[in-house]
C-alpha cells in the first residue's frame, strides 16, 4: 500500500488546481501518521473535484480498506476516474479489481462517467472526448467501436491531432458495414453536438440536414 503512494506522489500534476498539491501532500502526511479515515476524506475532496492522483490513492484505500469499508466495487469506480485522468498506475489497480465486477455495474458506471462528464463534452473539450472513447471501448461490457470511433473522431475535428493515429486504428477495426454506420453517427452526432454546444464550431454550418 505504502509503496502505491510513494509512487503517486511523482505522477504529473495533470490539470489539478494549483492548491491540489498541498493537499495531497496533506493527505499524504495524515496517511503515515495513521489518520487514514482522514487521508481519505482529504483524498474525496480532491477527487470529487477531478484530481486523477487523489482519485487513484482513494481507489487505493477502498481497495485495501484503510479509513473507509473495503469496497473493490468503490475502488474500481475511482480508478477508472482516475485512468481517464491519465494516472498510468490505475491500470494495474483495475486489472485487480476488474473480476468481481459484473456487467450491470459496468454499464451503471459507463452512464455516471458519461453524465460527469456531459458539460465538457458540450465545451467541446477534446480530451473529455477521449475520455469518452475509453468509456465506449473498455468500460462497456460490451465494447462499442461505432461509439468509440465517432468520440475519436469529434476530438480530432476539435483539434487533437494526436488523436488521428487512434481514430484510424479504430476505423480500420471495423467491418465495411461498421464504417459506414460508424460515418453516419459521426454525422448525426457532430450535428447534435453543435446544436446544443453553448460555444459551436465554424465548421457547424456545413452540416446540412
Amino acid at each position: 500500500m505504502k509503496r502505491f503512494f510513494a509512487t503517486t506522489a511523482v505522477v504529473m500534476s495533470l490539470s489539478a488546481p494549483a492548491m491540489a498539491g498541498a493537499g495531497l501532500q496533506e493527505a499524504l502526511d495524515a496517511y503515515a501518521s495513521g489518520r487514514a479515515a482522514e487521508a481519505a476524506a482529504i483524498y474525496g475532496d480532491l477527487a470529487r473535484s477531478g484530481d486523477g492522483r487523489a482519485q487513484f490513492n482513494l481507489a487505493l484505500m477502498f481497495y485495501a480498506g484503510e479509513g473507509v469499508p473495503q469496497s473493490w466495487s468503490d475502488a474500481f469506480a475511482w480508478a477508472w476516474r482516475a485512468k481517464l485522468n491519465g494516472v498510468q498506475q490505475a491500470e494495474a489497480l483495475l486489472a485487480r479489481v476488474a473480476a468481481p465486477i459484473t456487467a450491470g455495474e459496468r454499464t451503471a458506471l459507463a452512464e455516471v462517467l458519461t453524465a460527469e462528464l456531459a458539460d465538457k463534452v458540450a465545451e467541446g473539450d477534446a480530451r473529455a472526448m477521449i475520455q469518452m472513447s475509453l468509456i465506449q471501448s473498455e468500460l462497456l461490457p460490451r465494447p462499442d467501436m461505432v461509439s468509440t470511433y465517432v468520440w475519436q473522431s469529434l476530438a480530432v475535428a476539435m483539434g487533437m491531432e494526436r488523436a488521428v493515429p487512434v481514430r484510424a486504428s479504430t476505423f480500420e477495426s471495423l467491418s465495411a458495414r461498421d464504417q459506414t454506420k460508424a460515418q453516419l453517427a459521426l454525422r448525426e452526432k457532430y450535428a447534435e453536438w453543435c446544436a446544443a454546444a453553448p460555444v459551436g464550431s465554424p465548421a457547424c454550418g456545413l452540416i446540412i440536414n
